[in-house]
C-alpha cells in the first residue's frame, strides 16, 4: 500500500461502500414513507365509503320524512318501521333529536326491552336487529 494506485483503490472502495449504505438508507426511508402513505389511503377510503353509506341512510331517512305518512295504513307501517331502521343505524351521533323522540333509550334499556318476554316478539327482534345495526355504525365510524 505504498502506491498511489493502491491508495486510490482503497478510497474508491470507500466511496462505494458509503454510497451504498447511503442507497440502503434512503431505500428504507421510501418504504416507510410508502406504508405510511398506503396506511392513510385506506383509511381514508374506508372513511369515505362509511360517509357515502351514512349519507345514503341519511338521504333515505330524509325522504320518508318529507312524505309525512301515507293515506294506506300497511305502507305507512312500512316506512314507519324503515324509518326506525334509518335512524338506529344513523345513531343518536348522527339524528340526536330523532333518536330521542323516536327511540329515546339507552342502549342498556333497549338490552333489557329485547330480553322482557313480556313485549311481542317481532318487536323485541326488530330491536335487536337494530341495537346491531348501531354497534355496527359505531364499529365503522372507530374505523376512519
Amino acid at each position: 500500500m505504498d502506491t498511489f494506485a493502491d491508495w486510490v483503490q482503497i478510497v474508491s472502495t470507500l466511496v462505494t461502500v458509503s454510497a451504498v449504505v447511503a442507497a440502503l438508507l434512503i431505500a428504507a426511508g421510501d418504504r416507510r414513507h410508502s406504508a405510511k402513505v398506503a396506511k392513510e389511503d385506506r383509511e381514508a377510503s374506508a372513511r369515505q365509503a362509511r360517509l357515502l353509506f351514512e349519507w345514503d341512510a341519511a338521504k333515505r331517512l330524509s325522504i320518508l320524512e318529507a312524505r309525512g305518512g301515507h293515506t294506506d295504513e300497511a305502507i305507512s307501517k312500512d316506512m314507519g318501521a324503515e324509518t326506525l331502521a334509518l335512524i338506529a343505524l344513523l345513531g343518536p351521533d348522527r339524528v340526536p333529536k330523532m333518536w330521542d323522540r323516536r327511540v329515546g333509550k339507552s342502549d342498556e334499556e333497549l338490552a333489557a326491552f329485547v330480553d322482557d318476554e313480556k313485549e311481542p316478539q317481532f318487536l323485541r327482534d326488530s330491536v335487536e336487529a337494530e341495537r346491531a345495526m348501531t354497534a355496527i355504525a359505531t364499529e365503522l365510524r372507530k374505523l376512519g
